[in-house]
């Protein structure tokens, strides 16, 4: 079986609600891509392209020309390839996003091959993993933060996180109690702040958390600052969770001999799709650690299910609700677990209806997205 073409679709524009965290303010919709492999067997792959126009342009102009006339099982060869042939300008980044949605197509079309679901395919740990929800909600009133989480546990979540950063830190405390009083000891509680405070304020506010119970503080200052997240990892019983902004396992082998990461976070959409994912987590295997996936919608649970350090599923309500229209009949999360697809591949079904009507481009205003640095107060004490 040979490669015969890569396909970028037409772009959709999947609307959302607003959603804020202590750097991003989300727009209200974003676009998407569909991504397809052709074989000469008339066997197709699909991923969905969530990184947008740069790396729509690197797979059609870079990698789809090394990739041309490859048999589809060589996914170690492919991947290869496809990094030799972005390295001068990428190793990070947009390139490694760019391979990861092609090894995702890559591999969602070996388990159509194969005729085997994608857990199953690379080892098949378990069937079902628990799932946890992740609240962008950092601009939510105190009644409607608490009116979120009380949704949250009666759809069955066992763990609910919550989004810190505010400028007044008293607020971001004020907000762990109150959700904590809410839920009671019997949910855990995990926070995340999006890279959003100096290294002092990180160490401040993991002293004053801690008696929340927290399940781990997620991303609590840059993510290149992994000397400082090993620091902070030393000082705090917190356990520190990063990944989502580190990519390949070369940067996520130096988080884990520093000590600057205790929850993996791997991004499969961004560190290097399905085939680098797999050796992070099992480096993070080898260091005692769990890998617990950045949220990559209807792609993390194959991922999680498949290996024996997979923690959870990650849950975005709000992106996850508006993403599954996109398909038809797609796995979801019940009482806190979910089931990857026992379909072939990944078990994309796309939904066309959606498709069509999600085909009318916003306007620029609610397009943009947002990003500006932390409030880090002060900012180097």
């Amino acid at each position: 079986m040979k490669i015969t073409d890569l396909q970028v679709s037409n772009p959709i524009y999947v609307p959302f609600k607003p959603m804020t965290d202590a750097i991003n303010t989300i727009p209200a919709a974003m676009t998407y891509t569909f991504l397809k492999i052709m074989t000469d067997e008339d066997i197709t792959g699909l991923s969905i392209n969530y990184s947008g126009k740069v790396a729509q342009v690197i797979i059609e102009d870079l990698l789809k020309p090394v990739i041309i006339g490859e048999d589809p099982i060589n996914s170690e060869r492919i991947w290869e390839k496809m990094y030799w042939a972005t390295l001068q300008y990428g190793r990070r980044g947009i390139a490694v996003a760019a391979i990861s949605t092609v090894d995702m197509a890559i591999w969602d079309l070996k388990g159509k091959i194969f005729n085997m679901p994608v857990h199953r395919l690379l080892g098949g740990h378990r069937d079902t993993v628990p799932s946890y929800v992740t609240g962008v909600d950092l601009h939510y009133t105190n009644e409607e933060l608490i009116k979120e989480v009380n949704e949250y546990v009666k759809m069955g979540f066992k763990m609910i996180k919550l989004k810190l950063g505010r400028k007044d830190p008293n607020e971001d405390l004020e907000r762990v109690k109150l959700v904590r009083q809410t839920i009671g000891p019997d949910i855990d509680l995990t926070l995340d702040v999006n890279n959003g405070w100096s290294l002092h304020t990180a160490m401040r506010m993991a002293r004053k958390l801690e008696e929340y119970d927290i399940f781990w503080l997620e991303e609590p200052i840059l993510a290149d600052e992994i000397e400082n997240l090993a620091k902070l990892a030393r000082e705090t019983s917190i356990p520190i969770a990063v990944g989502e902004n580190h990519y390949t396992k070369w940067e996520f082998r130096q988080l884990m001999e520093q000590g600057a990461a205790e929850v993996v976070q791997a991004d499969i959409g961004k560190c290097g799709g399905v085939t680098e994912f797999i050796k992070i987590a099992a480096i993070a295997d080898s260091f005692g650690l769990p890998i617990c996936p950045h949220h990559t919608e209807y792609v993390d649970a194959s991922l999680v299910a498949a290996v024996p350090n997979g923690l959870f599923h990650e849950c975005v309500y709000d992106f996850f609700e508006p993403m599954g229209q996109l398909f038809i009949n797609p796995s979801e999360p019940k009482n806190g677990e979910i089931s990857p697809s026992d379909k072939p591949g990944f078990g994309f079904e796309l939904n066309e209806e959606t498709i069509k009507k999600w085909q009318t481009k916003p306007s620029p205003e609610k397009m943009r997205w947002i990003v500006k640095k932390g409030w880090r107060w002060p900012p180097y004490l």
